[in-house]
């Protein structure tokens, strides 16, 4: 439907002979109709104007609809005051001010009607016609909006992320890293707003473009002279704007750990990446084969625990571990799954695999 509101909105934007000589061509190709099937319309002298009236307002405008409904009234003329069978076009045309002379006046109350029904349907096409610029204005007011707001939205977030760059310069050891860490942050939501920004009005993210350019990012940002590759498996979905910030966060957490712990002293590894769904979930993995986890505490508890709901959907193999709360990041973990009422995992086995699962519908990830 909003394909053909749009062609038919292009065509009132051609020029005005354009749009005259449109209109009156349907009505002479109505009126051809009308011709070749005068047996089967016998009794019926104007139904097959209808639809070039309507057609001609909805398509060029009001004043070629105007034009049509006088064009349409003056070839249904002689059907309503017909001439004797046999007789050729030309003399009925030239006989047709006498027929119309002879109509009584009951006689023009047909032609009377079709040109009141023909005014009524331009009228309220005329309306629609309003409607329709009316919403058009708004979308484009709607989207200028967005833009806007994208653009505001990710000036702040670079301005936050340059402040936290000049404190980190000035602060110790210690605070730096978190500034740094806090800096990095910001600009995984400002990457979420550069895609919002570049799709206009769609609230959706690309997950194949967004993720291969996080990845991309830190990788020049961590991995420079490094012997560590990346593989990045991501399905081609639309994710909303809350899931998109949530799986950008998480795979930032996940992928600075394991360019921070994983690979010490040069080790060379791979680092992979991977979202799809599974079951009701989308589903994102970090995977690497670095050193791993530390051995058991020697208290006997796991190195990690189970976080979010103890329900396991769609991670079948996985263990349900959590590393000991401690840090801004893996805190940070924690608060986005219980957000999105999602599950976040890790295991160390030939390296660590950690994987964050947040519901797969929009409405349920924007809780």
């Amino acid at each position: 439907m909003k394909p053909f509101i749009t062609t038919f909105l292009s065509l009132r934007r051609r020029s005005a002979p354009v749009r005259y000589a449109g209109a009156a061509l349907l009505v002479c190709l109505a009126f051809g109709v009308r011709l070749a099937l005068d047996d089967v319309l016998d009794g019926y002298p104007v139904v097959h104007f209808f639809p070039a009236l309507v057609l001609g307002t909805l398509w060029f405008g009001v004043g070629p609809g105007l034009v049509a409904v006088v064009l349409s009234t003056t070839l249904a003329l002689p059907f309503f005051a017909p001439a004797d069978d046999g007789m050729p076009w030309p003399h009925q045309l030239a006989t047709l001010p006498d027929r119309l002379a002879a109509l009584p006046p009951k006689g023009w109350a047909g032609p009377a009607l079709f040109v009141v029904t023909s005014l009524v349907v331009v009228s309220i096409i005329a309306a629609l016609h309003d409607a329709l610029d009316t919403l058009a204005a708004g979308e484009q007011q709607q989207a200028m909006l967005l833009r806007e707001i994208y653009h505001r939205i990710r000036n702040d977030l670079q301005s936050v992320a340059s402040l936290l760059m000049v404190a980190e310069s000035r602060a110790g050891a210690k605070e730096a890293g978190e500034l740094a860490k806090a800096g990095e942050r910001v600009r995984v939501l400002g990457l979420v707003y550069s895609s919002l920004q570049r799709l206009q009005r769609e609230p959706f993210v690309p997950a194949r473009a967004f993720l291969g350019q996080l990845v991309e990012n830190l990788a020049a940002a961590h991995v420079a002279g490094r012997p560590i590759t990346f593989t990045v498996e991501v399905e081609d979905l639309k994710l909303p704007q809350r899931a998109a910030v949530t799986l950008g966060l998480a795979a930032n957490e996940l992928l600075t750990n394991a360019l921070k712990y994983a690979f010490p002293a040069g080790r060379p590894g791979t680092v992979a990446v991977r979202l799809g769904t599974e079951g009701q979930r989308w589903v994102l993995r970090v995977e690497d084969d670095g050193v791993g986890l530390p051995p058991p505490a020697p208290n006997g508890e796991s190195p990690a625990t189970t976080a979010g709901p103890a329900e396991d959907s769609g991670t079948e193999g996985i263990h349900h571990l959590r590393p000991a709360p401690t840090g801004l990041g893996h805190l940070l973990l924690e608060q986005l799954a219980r957000q999105c009422g999602g599950q976040l995992g890790q295991v160390s086995d030939g390296g660590v695999k950690a994987w964050l699962a947040v519901p797969a519908t929009p409405e349920a990830a924007a809780l």
